[in-house]
């Protein structure tokens, strides 16, 4: 458990954004963050603390020290600039173009575009009641138009008056690739460890057709469906497997400039043959952003077996609160 919670932060020490853009108003206010975009006369600037919307007629100077986009009388060109006098910006290299004849601002698509988050939850007691428990889990989503990787995963573990009461994790991996916008074809697979349901492994692997509903500062949702096999690996009964019709779904819901987030995850594995086989895992919760990149997540999770080991019930479900940091 200690050496978990200092990898966890040291992760977090480690993983610390940078903000260099300097933007000026004709009300004398200063900012420093980075330059977003420039779309119909506004001028969107991340600051690290939230997002301003401001109008490009209230700017008097901007600088911006990594590659941006510049449109000027229709023609784009890559450049970085410094703020220069009289409402000009000098361009690296040696031009000067006055504010009001920039009508775009873009960032170039990265190559690769990394995003996720980080939680630990820990909680130990002594005296008449003892119990010590652990949570941690983990997502990275990875992006190189038209490729997306995500991972993710969370592990359980608690311990009350020297009796372990639960030890399980579950791991899941995902490829998409987009064939169009919003259109992608899916891969994907889940494996759970859980030792007080009698599964040594539950082995569920999925294929199928995929679509980005949204993807936006407010929301990002994508569903998928398609063709899925399930194989379950128990300790002390014969194993079971099936084919199965597969749906997955991951929302997120933002609000408040990203400081709270309300997040569903869902992943459906219903039998082609068979009454009994379905199992269902869900995560719904809340992510509120304490501070930075610092936030703090309430999380209720779920796993439903309809056909579990003899003696095991069919639904097993988690609640819990963590503190952790999202890149």
């Amino acid at each position: 458990m200690r050496s978990i919670c200092v990898c966890v932060f040291l992760f977090l020490a480690l993983t610390a954004s940078t903000y260099a853009d300097e933007l000026r108003l004709k009300n004398g206010d200063r900012y420093t963050g980075a330059v977003v975009t420039l779309v119909k006369g506004k001028l969107t600037f991340d600051t690290g603390h939230g997002t301003l919307e401001v109008p490009w007629a209230d700017i008097t100077s901007l600088t911006v020290t990594a590659p941006v986009i510049l449109t000027v009388a229709g023609r784009e060109q890559t450049v970085t600039f410094a703020a220069g006098p009289d409402g000009q910006v000098a361009i690296a290299g040696g031009a000067t173009i006055a504010l009001t004849d920039i009508t775009a601002l873009r960032r170039p698509e990265p190559p690769l575009v990394i995003d996720g988050a980080a939680n630990a939850g820990v909680l130990s007691s002594g005296g008449n009641t003892d119990v010590n428990s652990l949570h941690f889990d983990g997502e990275v989503v990875a992006r190189a138009f038209p490729n997306r990787y995500t991972a993710s995963g969370w592990v359980n573990r608690s311990v009350d008056n020297g009796r372990e009461t639960s030890r399980n994790w579950t791991g899941a991996f995902r490829y998409d690739r987009f064939i169009s916008k919003r259109m992608y074809l899916s891969g994907g697979s889940i494996f759970t460890y859980d030792r007080f349901r009698d599964l040594n492994l539950r082995t569920a692997l999925g294929v199928g057709l995929g679509y980005q509903v949204a993807d936006n500062d407010r929301m990002k949702l994508g569903v998928e469906g398609g063709y899925g096999y399930v194989h379950e690996n128990f300790a002390s009964q014969p194993d079971d497997s099936f084919q199965a019709v597969q749906n997955s779904v991951a929302l997120d819901v933002y609000v408040s400039d990203k400081r709270l987030d309300f997040f569903h995850r869902h992943a459906v594995f219903l039998g082609l043959t068979g009454d009994d086989n379905l199992f269902v895992q869900t995560r719904d919760g809340v992510r509120v952003r304490v501070a930075g990149s610092l936030v703090t997540t309430v999380e209720y999770d779920l796993d439903y077996d309809r056909s579990p080991a003899i003696g095991r019930k069919k639904t097993d479900h988690a609640f819990g609160w963590t503190l952790g940091y999202r890149f």
